[in-house]
């Protein structure tokens, strides 16, 4: 099912590899998703050259890093509420979308 199925109402969808974070909205979707390796692509080269598998960077090196490759953050993402929720699991977007 699709997020703007679940949701019942307009959304906001963003390609970041055509359109790119800025800092702050990179530091935003930390914030939501409560930490690096929750939205960090560990398939991604850049991850797998410096380690970020077994250890995530800081946060603002990580930030730093998605400037300049946004494919380091997983996708989708959907934020609501200053939550986050990673991948496509229905049953967590419904949770975020619901305010559980």
């Amino acid at each position: 099912m699709l997020v703007q199925e679940l949701a019942g109402e307009a959304l906001t969808e963003r390609n970041y590899a055509k359109q790119p974070l800025t800092r702050a909205e990179v530091n935003a979707i930390l914030k939501a998703a409560g930490s690096v390796q929750e939205v960090l692509n560990t398939r991604h080269a850049t991850a797998k050259a410096n380690g970020w598998k077994l250890k995530a960077p800081s946060k603002s090196v990580f930030a730093a890093a998605v400037l300049e490759e946004p494919n380091l953050i997983r996708r989708p993402i959907t934020l609501h509420g200053g939550r986050a929720v990673v991948g496509r699991d229905e049953d967590e977007i419904r949770a975020l979308l619901r305010g559980a």
